[in-house]
């Protein structure tokens, strides 16, 4: 699983989504890829991470 990622938004109140393609395995690769952007407005870098949920158990 890739840690790093490239995100953009067309507007403010978007979601932000995942740009294909632009995922990495260190911040490193992912601020490379990022400085390389001609603009950078709308895009962050994003770190994946897993959320942890509990849902009660019906009886």
């Amino acid at each position: 699983m890739k840690r790093y990622v490239i995100q953009s938004r067309t507007h403010d109140w978007d979601p932000w989504e995942v740009c294909p393609g632009k995922e990495f395995f260190s911040p490193e690769e992912a601020r490379k890829a990022f400085d390389a952007l001609p603009f950078k407005t709308h895009y962050r870098i994003a770190e994946a991470y897993v959320q942890v949920r509990y849902k009660a158990v019906k009886e």
